[in-house]
């Protein structure tokens, strides 16, 4: 595990295998900045690795399009854990097991695309409401 010390003189970062980096504060920031500039590809890369490491796990993946946009609160609202990854479309997730049946008639009222993972057997697998 990296753990992260800050002082006022400077920031530290020790990985899993004792490996230290020193950093002045300025540097800290430029750090902060980069990270923040690539965030978009850094989420995708954590949301691939939370896949592959919880494939079995069930959960629903939202496609929201644009015209949906404004039901976002309202969806985070109605399901705990929903987590939010950059796309060109938005994609959220949230394991399965704190959708409500509320929350999956919701989805049909809306109208909003989203899928059961992993994959079911039937044809429920993939639902539009």
């Amino acid at each position: 595990m990296t753990n992260f010390n800050f002082t006022t003189e400077h920031i530290s970062i020790v990985d899993a295998e004792d490996q230290k980096v020193n950093l002045s504060p300025q540097e800290a920031l430029n750090l902060l900045q980069w990270l923040f500039d690539k965030r978009g590809a850094l989420l995708s890369l954590t949301h691939q690795d939370a896949d592959q490491a919880s494939y079995s796990e069930k959960r629903l993946e939202i496609f929201l399009s644009q015209e949906h946009l404004d039901q976002l609160d309202t969806l985070k609202a109605a399901i705990p854990h929903l987590q939010e990854y950059p796309s060109a479309a938005k994609v959220l997730t949230a394991p399965f097991d704190s959708v409500t049946e509320r929350a999956i008639q919701l989805l049909k009222e809306l109208q909003v695309e989203y899928r059961i993972h992993p994959l079911l057997e039937d044809n429920t697998a993939f639902a539009q409401g």
